[in-house]
């Protein structure tokens, strides 16, 4: 599955990227950056209040339209803040004892999103977003706190490498002939495991802004 994921991804990069010099002449293809806040959790089996951990996300954008068509082609490389929050409340012999967790996932990810553009032409267009994505873990850390006490876990070797799955949105991109500023609101959703068998995928809303040029 994930030889499938990669080779997948990486041949769109690749396509993308490697387009002859004389049809890369005819696209409009911009370059920017992106950034924003996630509020990310984690989809869990045996668990229903874990509580979102809120990050931040940022990262590099290729913006690819094609002349003629509302259709175009967002990609790039981000680094993004995931995880979730668990708090445990126990009572023993009239003490109530609360202990916080947050499991700290911090990827580099690559979407490959479809984008429409939708209404007239204009300084402002709306447009849609839909298409995979891969992450890859470049830190994973278990927070505890206990009585006043914090201690920090590496979890890395527990967490599954690479992450696959859907990303959606919807934004606008306002043109100021120089520079083009999107704004746009996405919701990611894991497909693979975040533990091994353990049913826990990663669920991401994504608030982002940034230019292209």
């Amino acid at each position: 599955m994930k030889k499938i994921t990669l080779s997948v991804i990486f041949a769109g990069l690749l396509l993308i990227t490697g387009l002859p010099a004389t049809s890369q002449a005819q696209l409009p293809i911009s370059f920017g950056i992106k950034g924003g806040v996630n509020i990310a959790n984690l989809s869990l089996d045996d668990i229903d209040e874990n509580d979102p951990r809120t990050g931040f996300t940022i990262g590099a954008v290729l913006d690819i339209g094609i002349p003629m068509f509302p259709v175009g082609i967002e990609t790039g490389l981000y680094y993004s803040q995931q995880g979730t929050t668990l708090e445990f409340t126990e009572t023993f012999e009239g003490v109530t004892i609360e202990t916080d967790a947050t499991t700290k996932l911090d990827y580099l990810t690559i979407p490959v999103l479809a984008k429409v553009n939708f209404g007239p032409p204009g300084p402002f267009s709306p447009h849609i977003l839909a298409g995979p994505y891969a992450a890859f873990v470049l830190n994973a850390e278990q927070e505890s706190s206990f009585m006043g006490e914090t201690e920090t876990v590496d979890i890395k070797d527990d967490v599954e490498s690479l992450d696959f799955g859907l990303t959606l949105g919807l934004g606008a991109d306002f043109n100021l002939m120089v520079t083009t500023i999107s704004v746009q609101g996405r919701y990611s959703f894991g497909l693979t495991d975040v533990f091994e068998d353990t049913g826990s995928k990663n669920r991401v809303i994504s608030l982002v802004a940034g230019f292209t040029f």
